[in-house]
């Protein structure tokens, strides 16, 4: 899995940019690396471009990914509330219910994260 990580000062976004075979490992490494541009910027909205990514981790893999993600938050001291997430797939995603089940734990969490499939919806939703 590769990964890209990119600000964007006009619209005070970030944009993660994900290619291949998502693994624990990377992932856990592209958070991390988030978490720094989070801090540089004073940003806290992100979109996740999942579209070219195949989502294989398991259900107990998802739960430590978006504990992980909190945990990195918390030690880069952004707040939970503040933070906006956008996942971003097409609308034929393969293993699209993993996303579903990502963004349900994560509301349910109180966590502000949604899933798109139009970039401009995405960035209309995560700029209000």
């Amino acid at each position: 899995m590769e990964y890209s990580i990119t600000y964007n000062d006009e619209k005070k976004i970030i944009l993660i940019t994900l290619i291949g075979e998502i693994d624990m490992p990377t992932m856990k490494t592209a958070i991390l690396e988030a978490g720094k541009v989070i801090t540089e910027h004073q940003c806290n909205k992100i979109i996740g471009d999942f579209r070219e990514t195949i989502f294989s981790v398991g259900t107990l893999d998802i739960l430590q990914l978006y504990e992980f993600w909190i945990q990195t938050l918390k030690s880069n001291h952004i707040s939970l509330q503040d933070s906006k997430r956008v996942i971003f797939i097409n609308p034929d995603q393969k293993n699209w219910e993993k996303f579903r089940f990502f963004e349900t734990i994560s509301v349910n969490r109180n966590s502000r994260v949604k899933i798109f499939y139009n970039l401009d919806l995405a960035i209309e939703w995560i700029c209000k």
